[in-house]
């Protein structure tokens, strides 16, 4: 928690700042995020945006990003996103349950974007406060390339409690 309060501190300076910040803590808690590259771009209690470049690390046979590295990503920021709203320490959350839809081929670097509803939020703080033990929301996630190009929707089941 108090990482994360450091990071709302910088942001309030240099957002640039806090956002590289971010993207050590998630390399640190997520190794294989080191590997393929992973940049926070944004974090804030909007949204959440994170890329990851296509190099050889994360490009398939065929020249494109790779199925594991587009869902990882978006699952990515899916939890910056989620663990901006409820830190950990305090909470706890794991995916039951993903679905997705690709739209188009990955040829280049991609970004993910996760811009739920305010409902979303609104509904998991409602449910902790009120049962107090378990929250599951879905939680959406679209994914572009570098140049703006629908690549897939993803959509995560998550299930949140208190730690």
């Amino acid at each position: 928690m108090l990482a994360l309060d450091l990071v709302e501190r910088l942001r309030q300076v240099s957002p640039s700042a806090a956002n590289a910040l971010l993207t050590v803590a998630v390399k640190n808690i997520i190794p294989l995020s080191s590997v393929m590259g992973v940049r926070v771009e944004d974090a804030s209690d909007a949204r959440a945006k994170v890329s990851v470049p296509l190099k050889r690390r994360t490009r398939n046979h065929v020249g494109s990003v790779y199925l594991g590295v587009q869902v990882t990503v978006m699952e990515l920021t899916m939890g910056v996103w989620l663990f901006r709203r409820f830190p950990p320490g305090r909470y706890l959350a794991l995916v039951n349950e993903l679905q997705v839809s690709f739209h188009a081929k990955a040829k280049g670097g991609v970004r993910a974007i996760c811009e739920p509803p305010p409902e979303v939020f609104n509904t998991l703080d409602a449910t902790l406060q009120q049962k107090g033990d378990k929250a599951r929301e879905w939680i959406p996630v679209r994914l572009e390339d570098f140049e703006g190009t629908h690549i897939a929707d993803a959509r995560f089941l998550a299930v949140l409690k208190k730690a």
